[in-house]
């Protein structure tokens, strides 16, 4: 039986899960303006087709998710056998534990890339951030699915919102060397001043777009559960992404106006901070520190989900022992290259499953073996 498409939208739920989207996919390397330097700018004026490709991916990604969520719930006992709905037994089992080690990596360097924030601004131990982080985001997944959809359904718009302005700010105030932008974006590659993740600006996107459903894909579907019908799905998918992409084009156009200050920098946000006032600066870094909150949080959440009930107490100790572990190798393992090799292979199997959503997701799809939209 097909979900009623037909019934009224609530609102709240989907400004919630449309929040709770963006929260998990704003992380900081988004904040930091990093990914956007490689996956975008590197590309030159060609990013921005880019953006567009990624809008249009994460869209279709995320309402996919959604609907696996909402249709297939009682398939969905782990967060992350949403491959298997999607890739079947076989495939499904190797995204799903793949996916659980890249989300393992990434949470240990963010929550270590937490406490070097703190450090490099403050003065403060790195181990003293990343255990404030480690605790604040154990302790949220503590709280359940639910309340932390709410908490970072909140958060995530706000954090958007606030890149997205300095981003305008940035663009305006280094609107008038715009014209230099791309013969500076070349020079910085030929001397390997910034990597783009790939050589053409589609696979990059795609790169990235596949990096976030590896991320991503288990708490997506598993916030989808929370919807009422097909309608809600769709515009919180459309609203996130849309976000999202104006997110990255604003700040893509102040990165490339200017580039010749944010193009070497390991945080090109933070430049742009600085510049306008140093004191914004420092706000800056709460906002960069809410966004490695929000995607450590889903992190933590997807891979102690995966390995204990929800609810349980015994899911209470698996997320304070696994968020203490990868705490504890981020903070004195040198994991950096590691996951930066992780993050390009996910991203091209992510891409591969890309293609295996569609080919499951389309009514009349001929390799379709499961069919979500029933």
């Amino acid at each position: 039986m097909k979900v009623e498409t037909k019934q009224k939208a609530n609102w709240h739920i989907i400004l919630i899960t449309a929040g709770a989207m963006t929260a998990s996919l704003i992380g900081s390397g988004f904040a930091t303006g990093q990914e956007i330097i490689q996956y975008f700018v590197a590309h030159s004026w060609q990013g921005i087709l880019g953006i567009i490709t990624t809008f249009i991916t994460v869209a279709f990604m995320g309402h996919a998710f959604f609907r696996a969520g909402l249709n297939r719930k009682k398939d969905l006992s782990s967060p992350n056998d949403v491959f298997i709905l999607f890739a079947g037994q076989k495939i499904g089992t190797i995204y799903k534990y793949l996916a659980l080690v890249v989300l393992f990596l990434t949470y240990a360097v963010m929550v270590a890339g937490a406490g070097a924030t703190i450090h490099q601004q403050f003065g403060i131990p790195v181990i003293i951030g990343s255990g404030i982080m480690y605790i604040l985001s154990a302790g949220t997944v503590m709280l359940g699915l639910e309340k932390l959809t709410n908490i970072l359904g909140n958060i995530g718009p706000a954090i958007a919102i606030i890149a997205i302005l300095l981003g305008l700010a940035g663009f305006f105030m280094y609107q008038g060397k715009l014209g230099q932008a791309n013969q500076l974006v070349q020079a910085a590659l030929a001397d390997e001043t910034i990597h783009a993740a790939s050589g053409n600006w589609l696979i990059s996107a795609l790169n990235y777009v596949g990096l976030i459903i590896m991320l991503n894909a288990g708490f997506l579907a598993q916030t989808g559960t929370q919807a009422n019908t097909l309608k809600e799905t769709k515009i919180a998918a459309l609203l996130s992404s849309g976000i999202y992409a104006a997110g990255i084009l604003i700040l893509f156009l102040a990165f490339m106006a200017g580039f010749a200050s944010v193009g070497g920098a390991q945080v090109p946000s933070l430049v742009i901070a600085n510049d306008i006032h140093p004191f914004v600066s420092y706000l800056f870094i709460i906002i960069i520190m809410l966004a490695i909150y929000t995607t450590v949080v889903a992190m933590l959440w997807n891979v102690a989900s995966s390995l204990a009930t929800e609810g349980t107490k015994g899911h209470k100790w698996m997320t304070a022992l696994v968020g203490l572990i990868a705490t504890l190798i981020g903070l004195f393992l040198p994991f950096d290259q590691l996951v930066n090799i992780v993050y390009v292979v996910s991203g091209y199997f992510g891409i591969i499953f890309l293609f295996i959503m569609i080919s499951k997701f389309c009514p009349n799809a001929p390799s379709r073996k499961i069919n979500l939209c029933t």
